[in-house]
């Protein structure tokens, strides 16, 4: 609705044959602008705050050089005389800026003067009127109101002399009251209160040695109070275990009052504790061997530590545990994988041989029973490699080496058990190891 109401004022003030406007950019026009410089494509949530209030701030101008160009409309309608038309524009520029002190007073004015209040008053009339109330409240000692209402007659009669006259002299009290007004408020120790009265008896006088002098000591005492607030403040977060809460009172003290060496020994010391608890939690997790969570623990302590190459050993570490880890589960899951594989393997062939023994009793006109309990014959190889064992042990028999001459004639008598000469070396030995000859 304010867009469709400036877009119709601005209209307004246009086609007004008053006053050559100057264009002023739209606001899809000043976007693209600032798109072409880089700010249309913002990704990070702070540059996006600064884009959104340099826009604010923007429209903040074009509406006040739009509304400008609109008072002066207005401003021509009331010296020709169409108060009406004066008194219209000033309407709507209230109905924008209701806070718009100008726009005020030239609708008051046009409402006097085109009989509302008062039929039949004159400009001049009026104009005296009001520098009479300016006159009355500066003797009453009503400063600020007596500069307020001169000020008005000024800008209503911009060519009368004497109200310019009486003007700067209130300017010049009114500098003095606002002077001893901030000095009363420092003796109260309202530093803010005093703050803004220097400041605005500078704005009358801008070059003012002694203001100037006490608008620094009272910034200086009011810094100082405001860290000590927040230095307060931290040290009761402190108190209460609050270390982060602590850590950012203490960093606001120290951006109020940065030379605070009580502030900032104190910041080193809660840097620490924090530093230390993330530590702390993080060795935690990692013994729980729940590394992800440990290196978050220690990344959290990156912005308080003054030793970074202790937190990156760490996190290499748990990193290093991390994959080692990983690859053991790996190397287990293949392990066991492999011995599934074998033990479905093995069972495949005991079922191979259980069918093929089937096969052979039912040829056989046997039971399986029957064929197991019939003693298999050896084979030629068998034999062949029974026979190379028992000689192996025959030479370690005739060297008295007794135990490696069983192992031969063991592993002899397995592959032979129809073996005599196995069966009887054997038997030499036993009796032999047994003492007996």
């Amino acid at each position: 609705m304010t867009n469709i109401i400036l877009a119709a004022i601005f209209t307004a003030a246009l086609c007004a044959p008053l006053h050559a406007q100057k264009r002023v950019k739209s606001e899809e026009s000043l976007f693209l602008d600032l798109h072409k410089t880089g700010l249309g494509s913002l990704n990070e949530l702070d540059e996006k705050r600064k884009f959104i209030e340099t826009i604010k701030l923007e429209k903040q101008r074009l509406q006040g050089t739009m509304l400008n160009n609109v008072y002066e409309n207005a401003f021509e309608y009331y010296k020709r005389g169409n108060y009406e038309d004066a008194k219209d524009l000033a309407a709507k520029i209230l109905s924008i800026d209701p806070n718009n002190q100008d726009a005020q007073m030239l609708l008051e004015a046009s409402n006097q003067l085109r009989g509302s209040l008062r039929p039949g008053m004159s400009e001049k009339l009026m104009i005296e009127d009001r520098f009479k109330n300016a006159l009355s409240y500066y003797t009453e000692g009503r400063i600020v109101e007596a500069h307020a209402k001169m000020q008005e007659v000024v800008k209503l009669s911009p060519n009368n002399i004497k109200a310019k006259y009486w003007l700067a002299k209130m300017k010049d009290d009114l500098k003095e009251y606002y002077f001893e007004q901030g000095a009363a408020d420092y003796k109260a120790r309202d530093l803010k209160g005093s703050l803004d009265n220097f400041y605005n008896a500078l704005l009358i006088k801008p070059k003012d040695g002694l203001t100037i002098e006490w608008i620094t000591r009272v910034e200086d005492e009011l810094r100082a109070q405001k860290a000590n607030d927040r230095l307060k403040e931290a040290l009761e977060f402190y108190a209460q275990g609050k270390l982060l809460a602590a850590y950012q009172g203490l960093r606001g003290a120290l951006e109020v009052q940065p030379g605070d060496s009580k502030a900032g020994k104190l910041l080193n010391e809660v840097k620490t504790e924090i530093e230390n608890g993330f530590v702390a939690a993080g060795k935690k997790l990692y013994g729980a061997r729940r590394y992800p969570e440990a290196i978050g623990e220690w990344d959290k302590a990156k912005p308080y530590t003054s030793n970074m190459s202790y937190l990156n050993n760490l996190i290499s570490r748990a990193r290093q545990q991390m994959k080692m880890e990983s690859d053991d589960k790996k190397r287990r899951a293949e392990e066991a994988a492999r011995r599934a594989r074998e033990e479905e393997e093995r069972r495949a062939k005991e079922e191979e041989d259980r069918r093929k023994a089937e096969a052979d009793a039912k040829r056989k006109g046997m039971t399986i029973e029957e064929v197991a309990k019939k003693p298999a014959g050896v084979s030629e190889e068998n034999k062949a490699a029974a026979q190379t064992h028992y000689l192996e042990g025959l030479k370690y028999f005739q060297n008295s080496n007794y135990d490696e001459a069983r192992n031969e004639w063991t592993k002899a008598k397995q592959l032979d058990p129809t073996n005599a000469d196995t069966a009887a070396g054997l038997k030499r030995i036993e009796q032999i190891l047994a003492g007996g000859q």
